[in-house]
């Protein structure tokens, strides 16, 4: 039973989604300064599998 891992509740989400979205607008930010398009999307993409890995990996810790 102590191996057994808890379900995440609601605090443990909204962690998780807010830190999400501030990996993925920390990321993309050179872009949207430079206002290049293509560069935008492209560090949105890249923040975002960032994102998603480090807010699983918050998640089921």
């Amino acid at each position: 039973m102590e191996d057994e891992r808890r379900r995440p509740d609601s605090a443990d989400l909204v962690v998780a989604g807010c830190g999400w979205l501030l990996i993925v607008v920390v990321i993309a930010l050179p872009g949207l300064i430079l206002n290049d398009g293509p560069l935008t999307v492209y560090m949105v993409v890249v923040g975002g599998i960032i994102g998603f890995l480090w807010a699983r990996r918050r998640l089921y810790r």
